[in-house]
């Protein structure tokens, strides 16, 4: 894997110090992602989670023939997760109403490096598609668990933070992905649909593996 990742930023080095033809590409959008936990049986622990949130960043398009190139890029994502539980009970005259409110927000720095390929498809337009590995950091994974009660009117109210990638937290904030997409380019402008999955187990909990999928649709513009 080293090797590869060695290659991979050699050619990216050779080819800015080159004469080849390079368009810087700026973008953002839409980012979903689908988290899946596993034991060491393989079976799904507990259902899968679902986190919204968007990214930005931009790179350098190499052109290296008429219809293929190579993007070497920068992205920053987040992701965003929120969860409600309310509920209420009778105690022997006693009433008890509570709300759970879950918060997580994490920050990650991506490094894509996409192979592309594209086609006229008429006047100032083309299709594109493009397929590669992501090097991803994890800047910052939290999550804070707050809770409101009252007890026969009188409320209450406690509340913790978590750092999952803290000394006993339970994420890695390393990460390697692979994936792809599609897209049509209209003059400058670029409209894209892509898939990345993780390759490596991002939970430090032993006996559990987890992976994610990521679903993202943006738009970019080419200088």
């Amino acid at each position: 894997m080293k090797k590869v990742f060695a290659t991979l930023f050699a050619a990216t080095m050779l080819l800015a110090g080159s004469q080849a033809y390079a368009q810087v590409v700026v973008g953002a959008g839409y980012l979903h992602a689908i988290e899946n936990t596993k034991g060491n049986d393989g079976k799904a622990i507990g259902n899968a989670d679902h986190m919204n949130g968007f990214y930005l960043g931009g790179g350098y398009n190499f052109h290296l023939g008429e219809y293929f190139g190579f993007t070497p890029g920068f992205y920053v994502d987040m992701l965003f997760q929120n969860k409600q539980v309310t509920d209420g009970v009778n105690l022997g005259g006693i009433i008890v109403s509570a709300a759970a409110t879950y918060h997580y927000t994490e920050v990650a720095l991506n490094i894509p490096l996409d192979f592309n390929f594209n086609i006229p498809i008429g006047d100032n337009a083309d299709f594109f598609a493009y397929a590669g590995p992501t090097i991803q950091y994890g800047v910052m994974a939290r999550s804070t668990l707050s809770a409101a009660y009252t007890v026969n009117g009188i409320g209450r109210s406690a509340g913790d933070a978590f750092n999952h990638y803290g000394k006993d937290g339970d994420g890695k904030p390393f990460n390697v992905l692979l994936g792809g997409g599609i897209g049509i380019g209209v003059g400058d402008i670029q409209f894209n649909v892509g898939y990345d999955h993780t390759l490596l187990n991002i939970s430090k909990v032993d006996g559990q593996t987890m992976g994610r999928h990521y679903i993202k649709a943006g738009i970019s513009f080419c200088f």
